[in-house]
């Protein structure tokens, strides 16, 4: 995060910071949670967890380098890298819900789990080794709002590189996402009369689609929370001066908010909203370890995206 040094702080400046801040403070212990579920609860590794996970570690990472905006340099570098690792996971996490709800396909992504994590974490590598190697990091000073500000101006072809280490990855994202989720979507409500007819009977069934619909909401979450950032940037490129005005201030805020929230949001959805971990929160606390509170709460099993069971 930067902000024009012989610009004074406008009211929207400290709003960013305090928005920023705030939900970074949120995200931050909201994916470390996630993440220690994960370790601690062997019973809930399932495959859709397992990239929840993956999502997790990169916009906890994207969480804390918008907490280091003062080093810009680190800054830079770290959310390029974790950004886009964002984007690669929330792209796998809508290919997974489509082969399992649309082609039936249960296992693809934990058999080619390996390559998939190597991809979603390797491309980001060397796309942040370039753009340091290449030495392109840095901000613009004639921006007089608080933004992200990740490649030097005077950096040739400024465009490109803006796009390959950021925007054009999360374009494809976007693209990527909406055409899953379409896809889902629509062969949810094609097979929404033969569901209720033959699922009624088959409530481990019914435990599995329900689980990968509520998985749909990480794509949509992405969706929602990182568009402003992207109105922002498109809107610069087409006119700068309007991209900076103060009639165009109100969206630096919302960008913060949507920036950072993701990983916040991500645990409200599947660690508040899920009755497994409350069911598990429950057992935890219950006052006498009685082993038929302990059976109640591994009977009940569920499974997700690769047909693992889950508490």
């Amino acid at each position: 995060m930067t902000s024009s040094p012989a610009h004074p702080k406008s009211v929207m400046d400290m709003v960013f910071v305090v928005v920023v801040s705030v939900t970074s403070f949120l995200s931050v212990p909201s994916c470390v949670i996630i993440i220690a579920i994960h370790v601690k609860c062997r019973d809930l590794r399932t495959t859709g967890r397992s990239m929840l996970v993956q999502l997790s570690v990169a916009d906890l990472l994207t969480a804390v380098g918008n907490l280091m905006g003062v080093l810009w340099f680190l800054f830079s570098s770290l959310t390029i890298f974790s950004s886009i690792a964002s984007f690669f996971w929330t792209t796998v996490t809508a290919l997974s819900l489509f082969l399992v709800l649309v082609r039936h396909t249960h296992n693809t992504v934990h058999t080619h789990w390996k390559p998939i994590w190597l991809l979603c974490w390797g491309v980001p590598t060397i796309i942040t080794a370039a753009a340091l190697g290449f030495e392109v990091l840095g901000y613009d000073p004639k921006i007089t709002q608080a933004s992200w500000c990740w490649i030097d101006p005077k950096t040739p072809h400024q465009p490109v590189w803006n796009f390959m280490t950021g925007k054009a990855w999360e374009l494809l994202a976007y693209f990527l996402t909406i055409v899953f989720y379409t896809a889902v979507r629509i062969s949810l409500l094609r097979h929404k009369a033969i569901s209720d007819n033959v699922l009624s009977h088959r409530p481990r069934r019914d435990g599995i689609r329900d689980a990968n619909i509520k998985l749909m909401f990480v794509p949509l979450v992405f969706i929602v929370l990182r568009l402003w950032g992207t109105v922002r940037f498109l809107l610069g490129l087409v006119d700068y001066t309007a991209a900076n005005s103060p009639y165009a201030a109100w969206i630096a805020p919302l960008q913060g908010f949507g920036d950072t929230a993701q990983g916040f949001c991500n645990f409200v959805m599947d660690v508040i909203f899920s009755p497994q971990f409350r069911r598990r929160l429950f057992c935890r606390t219950s006052d006498p370890p009685a082993t038929s509170s302990s059976s109640n709460c591994r009977t009940t099993s569920i499974s997700t995206v690769s047909g693992q069971h889950e508490c």
